[in-house]
C-alpha cells in the first residue's frame, strides 16, 4: 500500500441530509480552492479531499440575514472522526448585526485512504428584542477522501498478480537475447478519491523499456481505478542485466521498482534424417530428390539445441509452392541443452520444373530446392496475327473491345512442353452463363505426346459495359479471359400506344408499346405512370396489374414489348381527377442491364379535364315506416361539389306539399376533399340525406307512398346526370 501519494483536486459536493434540518437565519456560502463557492443550506453536506499526509481547508461564511442581534458565544464542536478540525475566524463571543458575517475554517487532514465522516455545530443565540431571545445550531455534514495507491505485476508467462512494494522487484524470466518477454505494471488507486499520477520513467540502455504509458498527469479513479503499463524486456546479449520504474504523484515521494532479467542464447544445429549430406547449416540448401507431378518425397529435419542453455523456438515457417508440412511443428517449443525436435516436410510438386522454397525455423533461413517431373502444358492465342504466349506475368486471355450486340473469336492453343504425355479430361468456360463460350474442342479426353499440342475457338460476347472476366478451365488448370464491352447500338425509335389528348375519367383504356426495328438482343424496360396537376394525385391512377410501374420485355429480334401474361396490351385506370398523366419508358439490355433509355425519351401524355360531377349509384337506405337516407356515390374530376337536387315522385293516390329538395354541398365538400383521407379516393365522393316524412296513415310506410327518388350533383361546371332509385 503506498499512502499519503497521488492527489486529489478540491472538490465541494453538497448532499441533501436524510434528515431535515432546522432553518437558520444565516446564509452559509462554502469556498475551497479551485472550486466555485457554493451555497448550502443548515443541515447539508460538505465534500472535502485531499491526499494523505496532505491537508485541504474549506471556508464557510455564515452571513446572519435575520433582523435581530445574534451571538456566537464559543466554537464549533465536531463530532466523528478527529481528521476534521474547525475554527471561527474571530475570537468568540463574536456579536453579528444583519448583513455581518463570520467565517468558519474547516480543515482536512487525512491519515490513510479510507472516507472519514464528521458533524459540525455551531451554537448561536438570536436577540429579536428586548424581551425575545432564540436558541439555535447550524449543523454541517462532513465527508473527507483520500487516494492511496498499491503496485502489483503480472508475467506474460504465467498471468498470475503479484503484489509489489515500493523498492521491490520484478523479476523477469529469463529471455533469448533478441527475443522479448512482458510484465504489466498496475497502479492502482484503493483509497476513497480520486489521484493523479504524474509520470512514469525507466533507466534507459538496460533492455528494459515502457509501452502504453498515457499523457500525463494521468487521473486514476478511487475505490479500484487501475492504471496500467507493459514493461518488455529485450535482451541483446548473453547476461543479467538490471533497470528501474520510476512513479511520480501529484503530491508525496515518487516510488521506485527494481527491474531483473538474464538474457540467454541457445545454439541450434540442424540434422537431415533421410539424405545426404546429413547436416545443413542457416544459409544452405536442403534438396529433395525428382519427383513426379502429383507423388511426394519427404525430408526430416532434426534442431538440435546444442548450447548450455535452454533456447526456444517460436517459430518455424514454410514459404514456396509444393512444399507443406507433414505435421505443423508446435510452437514455441522450448529445448533444454541436448533436446530436440523434428518435423518432417513433404514436396508435393503440381507442375514439371523447378521449384525454389524457404524454411524458416526462429531468425535461421534455408533455400529449399525440389523439381517436378511430367507433362507441362504452354498456352498461346492468336489476336490480329500475332501469337501471344501466356506466363506467370501475362496469364491472361485478353481480347479487343467489342460492341455490345457483336461477337470476337480468337484461336487458342494447347501444347505439351514436358517430357511425358498430358492428359485432359475436360474443356470449360466458367461462368457457364457468362459472355464467353468455347468451340472446336477435340474429342475428350485427349493426350498430348511430348510437343504435341490443338487448337480450341474462344467466342467473347459481351453483356455488360466495361470489363468481363471468365475462365477457361482445362481439368484444374484455369486460364484467366478478360474482355471489354462497348456502348451498344442506339435503341430504334419506338411508339407508345394508348389514350391521348382528353380522356374520359374513371375509364380504362388499354396501353402498347413497339419498337419501329428490331433490335438484336432482348430487352428488358418498364413503364411508370406520374400524375401532375393543380389537385392531389388520384392514386387510383394505375396500370390494371397494380402499381404505378409495369415491366416489359422485348425478345432479341422483335418489335413488341410484352407485359407479361398481359401480352402486347396493358390496361390502365385514368382516374377521378383533374391531371395530366405521363407515361415514361424505359429501357436496358436483358443481359448485363446495360442503359438503352435515350436522354430525352419519348412518353405518352394524356389530360383528364374537369368536367360536372358523374354519378355512379345511388341507393335508398336506412329504410323505415316515415323514412330513408338517400346515398349517392360517384366522383368529381374538380374535387369539388357546390349543390344536390332530389326529385321524390310520391306512389299514385299520394301527394306531397313539396317533392323537389336542394341542398348546398360546398361547405360538406369542402371538408371532405381538403381532408388528408380524401386524397386516397381521388374525386370520389359518397353524399347521404336523410328524409323523414309526416302525416302517414297507421296502416301505411313510405315503400307504399314513394316510387321514386332521382338525384343529380352539381359543381362550378354544371349538373350531373340525373340517377333514379326506388324503395
Amino acid at each position: 500500500m503506498i499512502a499519503g501519494k497521488g492527489s486529489l483536486a478540491g472538490t465541494l459536493l453538497l448532499v441533501l441530509s436524510a434528515t431535515a434540518a432546522a432553518q437558520v437565519p444565516f446564509s452559509l456560502l462554502v469556498t475551497q480552492p479551485g472550486v466555485s463557492a457554493i451555497t448550502i443550506q443548515n443541515g447539508g453536506a460538505v465534500t472535502m479531499g485531499a491526499a494523505v499526509g496532505s491537508t485541504q481547508t474549506a471556508q464557510i461564511l455564515i452571513t446572519y440575514t435575520g433582523t435581530g442581534q445574534v451571538t456566537i458565544p464559543q466554537q464549533p464542536s465536531i463530532v466523528g472522526s478527529s481528521v476534521f478540525t474547525a475554527t471561527l475566524s474571530g475570537k468568540p463571543p463574536l456579536s453579528l448585526s444583519p448583513g455581518s458575517g463570520a467565517t468558519l475554517n474547516v480543515t482536512f487532514s487525512p491519515t490513510n485512504g479510507s472516507q472519514d465522516t464528521a458533524q459540525l455545530s455551531l451554537s448561536y443565540v438570536e436577540t429579536l428584542s428586548a424581551t425575545q431571545a432564540n436558541g439555535g445550531t447550524i449543523s454541517i455534514a462532513l465527508q473527507g477522501i483520500a487516494p492511496t495507491f498499491s503496485l502489483y505485476y503480472i508475467l506474460q508467462t504465467n498471468l498470475n498478480a503479484v503484489a509489489l512494494a515500493p523498492g521491490g522487484q520484478i523479476p523477469f524470466p529469463a529471455t533469448v537475447a533478441g527475443a522479448t518477454s512482458q510484465a504489466s505494471l498496475n497502479v492502482t488507486n484503493t483509497g476513497s478519491g480520486a489521484g493523479t499520477v504524474t509520470g512514469i520513467t525507466i533507466t534507459p540502455g538496460s533492455g528494459f523499456s515502457l509501452q502504453g504509458t498515457p499523457p500525463f498527469p494521468y487521473s486514476v479513479a478511487a475505490n479500484g481505478g487501475n492504471l496500467q503499463v507493459l514493461v518488455l524486456y529485450t535482451p541483446t546479449a548473453v547476461g543479467s542485466n538490471s533497470g528501474q520504474v520510476t512513479i511520480s504523484f501529484g503530491s508525496g515521494p515518487p516510488v521506485t521498482v527494481n527491474l531483473a532479467g538474464t538474457g540467454i542464447s541457445p545454439s541450434f544445429t540442424y540434422q537431415l534424417l533421410n539424405t545426404t549430406p546429413p547436416t545443413v547449416s542457416p544459409g544452405g540448401t536442403i534438396s529433395f530428390p525428382g519427383t513426379n507431378v502429383g507423388g511426394s518425397s519427404s525430408i526430416t529435419v532434426h534442431v538440435l539445441n546444442s548450447g548450455t542453455a535452454s533456447g526456444t523456438v517460436n517459430s518455424i515457417a514454410l514459404a514456396g509452392q509444393g512444399y507443406q508440412f507433414a505435421t505443423p511443428p508446435v510452437v514455441p517449443q522450448t529445448l533444454a541443452p541436448n533436446g530436440s525436435l523434428t518435423f518432417t516436410i513433404n514436396f508435393a510438386p503440381t507442375t514439371p520444373g523447378s521449384f525454389p522454397g524457404t524454411l524458416l525455423v526462429n531468425s535461421d533461413t534455408f533455400t529449399l530446392s525440389g523439381t517436378g517431373l511430367g507433362p507441362l502444358l504452354v498456352f498461346s492465342y492468336l489476336a490480329n496475327g500475332t501469337s501471344i504466349t501466356l506466363s506467370t506475368t501475362n496469364s491472361s486471355v485478353v481480347f479487343s473491345p467489342v460492341m455490345i450486340t457483336q461477337s470476337e473469336q480468337l484461336i487458342f492453343d494447347v501444347k505439351n512442353t514436358g517430357t511425358l504425355p498430358a492428359t485432359i479430361s475436360n474443356i470449360g468456360v466458367t461462368p457457364v452463363s457468362g459472355p464467353y463460350s468455347v468451340a472446336g474442342t477435340p474429342p475428350l479426353p485427349v493426350t498430348l505426346a511430348p510437343n504435341g499440342d490443338f487448337e480450341l475457338e474462344i467466342t467473347f460476347t459481351p453483356t455488360a459495359l466495361g470489363y468481363s472476366n471468365g475462365t477457361l478451365m482445362l481439368d484444374a488448370t484455369s486460364v484467366a479471359l478478360v474482355g471489354s464491352g462497348t456502348q451498344p447500338p442506339p435503341l430504334p425509335p419506338y411508339t407508345i400506344t394508348g389514350p391521348s389528348g382528353t380522356t374520359a375519367p374513371f375509364a380504362q383504356p388499354t396501353i402498347g408499346l413497339s419498337l419501329a426495328n428490331a433490335y438484336p438482343v432482348a430487352i428488358s424496360g418498364s413503364l411508370t405512370i406520374s400524375a401532375t396537376g393543380m389537385l392531389p394525385a388520384d392514386p387510383a391512377v394505375q396500370f390494371a396489374s397494380g402499381g404505378t410501374t409495369v415491366s416489359f420485355t422485348i425478345p432479341a429480334n422483335q418489335t413488341a414489348a410484352m407485359f407479361g401474361t398481359q401480352g402486347t396490351q396493358l390496361g390502365l385506370q385514368t382516374g377521378t381527377v383533374a391531371e395530366t398523366v405521363t407515361l415514361t419508358p424505359s429501357f436496358a439490355t436483358q443481359a448485363g442491364n446495360v442503359p438503352l433509355t435515350p436522354a430525352t425519351p419519348s412518353t405518352l401524355q394524356f389530360t383528364v379535364a374537369p368536367a360536372a360531377p358523374q354519378i355512379i349509384a345511388v341507393q335508398l337506405t336506412a329504410l323505415s315506416a316515415n323514412g330513408f337516407t338517400v346515398q349517392a356515390t360517384g366522383f368529381a374530376t374538380t374535387r369539388t361539389l357546390t349543390s344536390s337536387t332530389i326529385q321524390i315522385a310520391p306512389a299514385k293516390g299520394f301527394s306531397m306539399p313539396n317533392s323537389q329538395f336542394t341542398f348546398d354541398l360546398s361547405q360538406a365538400s369542402a371538408l371532405w376533399f381538403q381532408s388528408t383521407a380524401s386524397n386516397a379516393y381521388g374525386g370520389e365522393f359518397t353524399v347521404s340525406i336523410p328524409f323523414t316524412f309526416q302525416g302517414l296513415a297507421a296502416n301505411q310506410s313510405i315503400v307504399n307512398a314513394v316510387s321514386a327518388v332521382s338525384v343529380t350533383v352539381n359543381n362550378e361546371l354544371g349538373a350531373s346526370t340525373s340517377m333514379q332509385a326506388t324503395p
